[in-house]
């Protein structure tokens, strides 16, 4: 679900994107890559991030940051949902011309984060 001006669809504010984003239980998505810059929060459940080949394991209350252009994909192995809530300067670098997005492969996970 993202936080859209429903006439438009374009961003409800200037210079910043809202989105919330659920992980079916087993789940993993594509791994990506984009020019903005996002800050994720877990709203619900437990899971994984893979970063640049690193796992970074996370769950409900926990908060981390993605900087731009760093291959990514998101998975959980738990039996339930996962929800992550994410807030990103998308607005600004599209509005300045720089956004760019570029879809990778899923990645091999090579070390670990925290």
């Amino acid at each position: 679900m993202v936080d859209a001006i429903p006439v438009t669809g374009g961003h409800s504010m200037p210079t910043l994107a809202l989105k919330l984003q659920r992980l079916a239980p087993g789940s993993r998505t594509d791994a990506h890559r984009h020019t903005s810059s996002v800050v994720y929060h877990v709203a619900k459940g437990e899971g994984y991030s893979i970063i640049d080949g690193n796992r970074l394991d996370w769950s409900k209350g926990d908060t981390f940051v993605l900087p731009s252009w760093l291959l990514h994909e998101h998975g959980t192995d738990a039996s339930e949902d996962a929800v992550l809530f994410s807030m990103s300067d998308l607005p600004v670098i599209e509005a300045i011309g720089l956004y760019r997005e570029e879809e990778g492969a899923r990645q091999d996970i090579v070390g670990a984060i925290g």
